[in-house]
């Protein structure tokens, strides 16, 4: 039997147009998200080096992270209304490099506001990079390859966690604003990567600009199963967004704070692996809400475990393992939106969730903080309850009830 990787990569699993088109979309996103994910860490090693202040870099993250959640539903409104969806998708793209230079030149040289403005509007931008190319996917991918697709497309989140930070973290020893600025060329290709792809419009085009522009957020909360994994995923998120941070203390009381990066790189590791094995092997679309949830309390549980060992590398595999069911969760739920939403607000729920999931994860970061004075061991148990609780209580909820599926119908999928 071939190996998940060969199963994933074989020409034979699609035509070759549907196959090089599907290889130049991920080769642009993970430019884009390389770039999303090391800003995190790059704004933050730029504020310590001009204001030696570790506060003004998280006030940086937070006002590129945070307008993910505000600007979603108009980002997924206007891609879904586009004539050439590719050109608003890389437009957006384009304003987020642009935005995400400023800092080099204006941060310890302007007033602190006038930085985080324009990091505001990259962060307007940010949907666009996440929940707006992924609903995209699956019209290009082919007839029959969109769980192949997604669980691609999730693994390239997976690689650009490791690939972001490490870029970063290789350019700012000799100068963190060259960091920065290879960021911003990693996301300008991506926005010139999209430009060269078809994108299917969608059927709105004919419709007014101005109507429509919470529709998405009227389906996640009109249709039962889009409602709960929404839920689910952002509820989650709020304990995982702090795992960067226990990894950190968890690191320190085992005396060898230098192994942050190494729990972080398995975790990312594991995911990656997740995303293939999904691939290889991927569960039929409707099943995909339950595993949605259940994955997600899948993540949770090797983190509580954690909680219990005095043994870093022990600790380092439940991270691992943790990671490991990560790549399922993110296919998954790719699917099951683009299974349960109208094509016609597709990009729309996309992007709201994704915006949700980025908010959770920056205010789970910031409860972290707060979180300072207990022991590693609680803190890693607080991250863990999240998607623990979020998974089971989703897992619950759709126990009893039919399936649903695009605009609120009931089975047939």
């Amino acid at each position: 039997m071939a190996s998940p990787v060969e199963q994933v990569t074989k020409v034979g699993s699609g035509s070759r147009r549907d196959n090089a088109r599907l290889a130049r979309y991920l080769t642009a996103a993970l430019l884009a998200r390389t770039a999303d994910e090391g800003a995190r860490v790059a704004l933050v090693i730029l504020a310590l080096d001009r204001t030696g202040s570790a506060a003004v870099g998280g006030t940086l993250v937070a006002t590129l992270l945070l307008p993910h959640v505000v600007a979603a539903p108009l980002v997924g409104a206007l891609v879904d209304r586009a004539r050439r969806p590719a050109v608003v998708l890389a437009g957006a793209i384009a304003v987020f490099a642009a935005a995400l230079a400023a800092p080099v030149a204006m941060l310890g040289r302007a007033p602190l506001w006038q930085t985080c403005l324009v990091l505001a509007i990259a962060g307007c931008c940010g949907p666009a990079l996440t929940g707006g190319l992924t609903s995209r996917l699956a019209a290009l991918a082919g007839p029959g390859q969109e769980a192949r697709a997604f669980a691609l497309d999730s693994l390239s989140y997976s690689v650009a966690g490791m690939l972001g930070p490490a870029t970063v973290g290789l350019l700012a020893a000799a100068d963190p604003g060259a960091s920065v600025l290879a960021l911003t060329v990693a996301a300008a290709l991506g926005a010139l990567g999209v430009t060269s792809l078809r994108l299917v419009a969608s059927t709105t085009t004919e419709r007014p600009r101005a109507a429509g522009l919470f529709e998405g957020a009227r389906a996640i909360a009109r249709i039962p199963d889009l409602r709960t994994i929404t839920l689910a995923t952002s509820f989650g998120q709020l304990g995982l967004g702090g795992l960067a941070v226990v990894a950190t203390t968890l690191a320190a009381a085992a005396q060898e704070p230098t192994r942050a990066g190494l729990l972080l790189s398995v975790t990312a590791g594991g995911a990656l692996v997740g995303s293939l094995l999904w691939a290889w092997r991927p569960l039929p679309a409707p099943h995909a809400p339950r595993v949605t949830v259940w994955a997600m309390a899948a993540v949770g549980v090797p983190l509580a475990l954690a909680a219990a060992v005095h043994s870093l590398p022990l600790a380092a595999a439940l991270f691992a393992l943790s990671g490991l069911c990560t790549g399922p969760l993110g296919a998954a739920l790719f699917l099951a939106r683009n299974q349960l939403a109208d094509e016609t607000i597709r990009t729309q729920v996309f992007t709201i969730g994704a915006g949700l999931k980025v908010a959770a994860s920056a205010i789970g970061a910031g409860l972290l903080g707060l979180a300072a004075p207990l022991s590693a061991s609680a803190q890693l148990l607080l991250v863990a309850a999240f998607p623990i609780v979020a998974g089971i209580a989703g897992g619950l909820l759709m126990r009893r009830r039919p399936r649903s599926c695009a605009g609120g119908l009931i089975d047939p999928c």
